[in-house]
């Protein structure tokens, strides 16, 4: 049984959200809290299973969304949570912030019926490992002159990304690494433009051993710190379900973690609509206007 944590104090919100998620993922429980103190209280008393996701709103009283996510992010022992964000404000300082601070991802909160199950569609793709039919993930759009990395030791597994990506997405620019080490030089071979101009990263957890994985998250957070520009969402993708392997990902700042299928092609059909995700319903800070030489 799934379990997301709905934290906000607008009880009319938290109906609009239940029913998108409940229309779309079944088997999910979803436990409802009015402000961040309640859910922090909850969390330390309850011997409950941990919640797969934290989705919570930015403005409530007592205690908002960034002061919880503050202070979950701050304890070791909840570091791993994943939480999303949703606001009303649309502002890139707003949204840099909340990055900045550990959110894994950040929604402006919908004013649609079909924005709600846009906002449920992402969390069961990126949190819940929930493939749902295509026609019922609405349309993508334009991706020409966009750039996602994909960091797959397994050259089948990495050919078929490529294809299913270009199949959906011809104008998509992918870019493939084969290792820690080979996806390491490239993007040191870059200056801070090119950099920028990364739209997604997707890495296999295993490059072979998970300790290459591990080592390689933390140093692209570093990387892009270094060069002083938002680093592009970061999703893991591995055919590890392991609990101790998604917690470790999730403690270094991976943005989503999906896991492979016992036939990988039927995941690797959803990931234009991951590309999509991320950039048409999940908002990131914005980067400069650029491409890769």
């Amino acid at each position: 049984m799934r379990k997301i944590y709905l934290v906000d104090d607008d009880e009319d919100n938290r109906m609009l959200i239940r029913q998108a998620l409940e229309s779309m993922a079944e088997e999910t429980e979803i436990v409802e809290f009015t402000n961040g103190q309640q859910l922090l209280t909850f969390l330390e008393e309850s011997c409950s299973i941990e919640p797969s996701l934290i989705l919570m709103d930015m403005n409530m009283p007592i205690m908002n969304g960034v002061e919880a996510l503050s202070a979950l992010k701050d304890r070791s022992e909840l570091r791993h949570i994943p939480v999303v964000l949703v606001s009303t404000s649309q502002s890139h300082t707003t949204i840099e912030s909340a990055y900045q601070q550990g959110a894994n991802a950040y929604i402006v909160k919908p004013y649609t019926l079909d924005g709600y199950l846009r906002m449920a569609h992402a969390v069961n793709l990126c949190f819940l490992n929930i493939y749902l039919p295509a026609a019922q993930t609405g349309t993508f759009r334009n991706t020409a002159g966009k750039n996602v990395v994909i960091i797959e030791d397994n050259p089948d597994h990495a050919e078929l990304m490529e294809i299913f990506i270009k199949r959906d997405a011809p104008g998509l620019n992918v870019i493939r690494q084969t290792s820690a080490e080979t996806a390491i030089d490239f993007f040191e071979s870059l200056d801070k433009t090119a950099s920028a101009a990364i739209d997604l990263i997707i890495v296999d957890l295993y490059l072979p051993a998970r300790k290459q994985g591990l080592d390689l998250l933390a140093w692209l957070r570093m990387y892009f710190v270094d060069k002083g520009i938002p680093i592009a969402p970061v999703v893991v993708m591995s055919s590890s379900g392991h609990q101790q392997d998604i917690k470790a990902s999730f403690k270094l700042q991976a943005n989503a973690y999906l896991v492979k299928t016992a036939e990988p092609a039927g995941s690797f059909s959803y990931l234009t609509d991951l590309c999509a995700v991320w950039w048409d319903t999940i908002s990131f800070p914005k980067k400069p206007e650029n491409g890769i030489a």
